[in-house]
């Protein structure tokens, strides 16, 4: 229960109670409730700040910015309702119900639809706590409360003792978007699920607040579980491509080595979006103006026209050697993640430069084997991020967009010319709204299923062809374009836009920041100018890119012989697994027999089980969370596991019992299968890089 103050205006006493915390201001009194309670309301203070510090230290300091509560802006004052309960006046106006604040509380938890231990119910609107009360004893899962006004938390932090609700571990306020996200990244899990409740009265006096702030969060929860679960997902495919040919890898200098390299050269960023082609003329006018990081899927555009980038920025896992392959290349230097499929190694690039992106823990042990720092470099998944970040990280300034329109603009799918250029997005009349249909069906399935010739049959291709159809439907949103108008896109689209917003809200102070991509989604932060005024405001100047873009610029520097000492340690580690794992499998086949037998959940089966968990405990506890090699091969099968864990079953029944251990014998089936597989990658990589490691020796 949260604490009371209440203070009597006809006999000037304070007396403390036990429900909810009411505490009435009165101008007249003021000195007389500085002098008599003030200490106490500080103390109180003091103490809900210092749980709030723990994962929240901004909203701190904003609420310790305010005074006092005289220096308030609007009036609040803690009033009865009709039933005698204690209620807050914000300006005279009610914020809980005037007939029965429980019920209101009650009622508002009722309307949440997914209530699980997976949940993260997000709050509008902080009260006078009763919601929160209720949420505390009755909802399952985090809570998050999302309160922008600091005088309000002021005041309601200054009376109320939330100390019982913190020490549960499951309450956290945020005051605005940026502390709304660190918090959600710290507590989302896997298949997390997050609601939006929030009082009639803000409701009633802060709709538009309400709306916006529906809509950002819906955004931010968007993005925060696509990373989640595209890690989760992804992981082990990132870590086996970073394995597979690693060893040439190792052999590329690290873009990361070469920090403000280019410091204050104009860039232009170029990506294969609709609006490349209207400034494919200006681009070949001024190549020589800027230095150019291209994509990979708007290279042949430009080499056809005669343009030939600096760099071109490729993270695909899947082979997408066509977008790259031109008689350029040997002019051209290749910029890619670790992970990114290797073909390029092969090609008589420039110089190929690689960036290990922390986002991803492939990278980091790319890095760590290697004993090199590890550098904050990010990619977001996204290609054209990749080259922004590149640009930015060599110092370049200004940063210019070309072809980064993230939307559907004037009806193309991507940029005319371009071999995707097979698709069109209309707006059908009937159904009232956009579509995604084939201009060029052949041409399309031409790009897009060129690696699969030879591998897939033609009617598998047109299979595969309709499917993507289907699924660019599927993800087909609206974001607001640069004229306030709504562009249709894919979903992934728009959480680029976001990253983007992002780089360029923790970034503009150091960049000069600009977008030529004319006629697409509105990127916040950028400065939208055409091309051509862009190159004459900021790019004036002819480079020397013969002496900027040398190659000789950029050397390898690894000690091979310790990669091998790492790998050879880290290919012992999983082989000692491989026991625990294995007897995990068998036990669960046991497990399931006697299940399967019985039909019920018998002391046998808990004997059973006991062992399983503790073989489970072990690899989690003692192994995935130590090191970093086993977390990428177990993470999805332990989430997985996690997941029913947080759900927080009883297992008493057979179907119970089943699901659960299901999921223990995917978790010890594929993860040793997975550890054999990721042995035999280390093996063929030692054996690789002693041979260098020898030749060099040989050589020196």
């Amino acid at each position: 229960m949260l604490l009371i103050i209440r203070f009597n205006l006809v006999d000037h006493e304070v007396s403390f109670g036990s429900v909810s915390t009411v505490f009435f201001i009165n101008n007249i009194y003021n000195i007389f409730v500085d002098i008599i309670i003030g200490g106490f309301m500080e103390d109180i203070l003091n103490k809900n700040l210092a749980f709030i510090n723990k994962f929240n230290k901004p909203l701190c300091d904003k609420i310790l910015s305010v005074t006092s509560l005289n220096s308030f802006s609007r009036n609040f004052e803690l009033t009865t309702n009709l039933a005698g309960q204690y209620n807050l006046l914000i300006d005279n106006k009610p914020v809980h119900s005037i007939t029965d604040v429980f019920k209101e509380a009650k009622d508002l938890l009722n309307t949440v639809k997914i209530n699980e231990n997976t949940t993260i119910h997000c709050i509008y609107g902080i009260g006078l706590g009763y919601h929160i009360d209720e949420y505390i004893q009755n909802a399952k899962g985090k809570i998050i409360v999302y309160e922008p006004d600091i005088e309000a938390m002021y005041f309601v932090f200054s009376a109320v003792d939330f100390s019982d609700n913190f020490k549960k571990d499951r309450l956290y306020f945020v005051s605005d978007l940026t502390e709304l996200n660190t918090v959600l990244y710290s507590i989302y899990r896997y298949k997390s699920n997050v609601t939006f409740s929030f009082l009639d009265y803000y409701k009633l006096y802060h709709k538009p607040e309400i709306d916006d702030f529906q809509k950002k969060l819906q955004r931010i929860v968007d993005i925060v579980d696509h990373n989640y679960t595209f890690q989760v997902n992804n992981i082990y495919t990132f870590f086996k491509y970073t394995l597979t040919n690693i060893s040439q890898k190792y052999k590329n200098p690290l873009l990361t080595d070469y920090r403000n390299i280019y410091k204050n050269k104009p860039a232009i960023i170029v990506s294969a979006g609709p609006s490349l082609h209207k400034n494919i003329e200006v681009l070949k006018k001024y190549r020589d103006h800027a230095l150019i990081f291209c994509v990979g899927t708007a290279l042949r555009t430009l080499c056809s026209n005669g343009i030939t980038p600096d760099f071109v920025n490729v993270i695909e896992r899947n082979n997408t050697k066509v977008h790259y392959d031109v008689e350029q290349a040997k002019d051209i230097i290749f910029i890619a993640e670790p992970f990114t499929e290797s073909s390029y190694l092969n090609m008589d690039f420039k110089k190929r430069l690689l960036t290990a992106s922390l986002e991803t823990d492939d990278a980091r042990w790319f890095l760590e084997m290697a004993d090199k720092e590890l550098v904050d470099f990010e990619t977001k998944g996204t290609v054209a991020y990749h080259a922004i970040y590149s640009a930015y990280y060599l110092g370049c300034n200004p940063i210019i967009l070309v072809g980064q329109d993230l939307a559907y603009s004037d009806g193309d799918c991507y940029c005319k010319g371009s071999k995707f250029d097979g698709l069109q997005c209309v707006f059908d009349e009937n159904l009232k709204k956009y579509k995604v249909v084939f201009k060029d069906f052949e041409k399309f399935k031409e790009a897009y299923c060129l690696s699969l010739k030879g591998v897939c049959s033609d009617e598998q291709q047109n299979e595969i062809v309709n499917n993507r159809l289907e699924e660019l439907n599927k993800n087909l949103c609206s974001v607001e374009g640069q004229n306030g108008n709504m562009l249709p896109t894919d979903s992934v689209y728009s959480l680029f836009i976001d990253y983007i917003q992002d780089f360029a809200k923790r970034h503009k102070d150091e960049r000069i920041l600009i977008n030529s991509s004319l006629g697409g989604a509105k990127l916040d932060g950028f400065n939208l100018l055409p091309l051509e005024k862009a190159i004459d405001e900021y790019a004036g100047d002819i480079l020397d890119k013969r002496s900027i873009v040398d190659p000789s610029s950029f050397n390898t520097s690894v000690d091979y012989r310790k990669i091998v000492d790492n790998f050879k340690r880290e290919r012992e580690l999983l082989k000692s697994v491989l026991p625990d794992l294995n007897k995990g499998l068998s036990l669960v086949q046991n497990l399931n027999k006697e299940l399967d037998r019985t039909r019920i959940y018998s002391s046998k089966a808990s004997s059973i089980a006991s062992k399983i968990i503790g073989i489970y405990s072990h690899l989690t506890n003692d192994i995935m969370v130590k090191h970093r090699i086993y977390k990428m091969i177990a993470l999805a099968q332990y989430s997985e596991i996690s997941y029913l864990m947080r759900l927080d079953k009883n297992i008493s029944s057979y179907n119970e019992a089943k699901e659960y251990f299901d999921a223990y014998f995917t978790y010890f089936r594929n993860v040793s299968l997975k550890v054999e597989k990721i042995i035999s990658f280390l093996d063929t990589a030692i054996n690789e890089l002693e041979e260098i490691y020898e030749n060099s020796c040989a050589k020196s």
